[in-house]
């Protein structure tokens, strides 16, 4: 079950109403390049757009137990209302299956409790990450660079990565459009709708 089918109308953005625009290169804070003054993290700033927002839509290649764990979180601690993970690169390689597991759990529990769900691509990789923030069905704000859901959730053996926020109206149409052609039937289907090849004892930590 898709909750943002793509053929619908978007919330397209109304140019003439905004009179700032910022887009601004994010940072990991990981040794040996942490955070210096006036830098911000992935991190920092997808929580601060996330206590803006009543819906989310993210798209990433990878997840780990953790990361995906702490969105779950943070989904039920915030204003969310609607979420949707596309998950990209799952289709033609083997799942983790405690991985799986955790991702079928939370999907079931999102569409239970009627807020969202988990997608996977079907027959093709899909190696993007695109966070959108929405309130009231009009996006303003976007997260988008190398970072999976990693930086949500601390690790053992972090990697650097980085990212622009971006509240450009023409950009932030386009990255939504693009988010919306994921969600097309035939491109994603619902996790629980098709069984990848599953690798048991594997959990890779992206």
């Amino acid at each position: 079950m898709c909750y943002f089918p793509p053929f619908s109308p978007l919330p397209l953005i109304n140019v003439t109403t905004i009179c700032w625009v910022s887009t601004k290169f994010l940072y990991s804070n990981i040794w040996p390049l942490n955070l210096k003054r006036g830098q911000e993290s992935i991190r920092e700033c997808f929580l601060e757009e996330l206590a803006k927002a009543d819906e989310i839509r993210i798209s990433v290649a990878y997840f780990s137990i953790g990361s995906l764990l702490s969105l779950d979180e943070l989904i039920e601690s915030s204003n969310i209302k609607k979420v949707c993970l596309i998950l990209g690169m799952y289709g033609k390689k083997d799942f983790p299956e405690s991985s799986y597991e955790i991702a079928l759990s939370i999907n079931e529990k999102w569409q239970r409790s009627g807020i969202g769900e988990i997608r996977m691509t079907k027959d093709w990789r899909y190696h993007g990450k695109l966070y959108c923030f929405l309130r009231n069905n009009q996006i303003f704000s976007a997260i988008t660079g190398s970072a999976n859901l990693s930086f949500l959730h601390l690790r053992e053996h972090p990697q650097y990565e980085e990212a622009v926020f971006i509240e450009d109206p023409e950009t932030l149409n386009d990255a939504l459009e693009h988010i919306n052609d994921l969600l097309a039937s035939g491109i994603t289907e619902n996790i629980h709708t098709w069984l990848p090849p599953l690798e048991k004892d594997l959990n890779p930590n992206f």
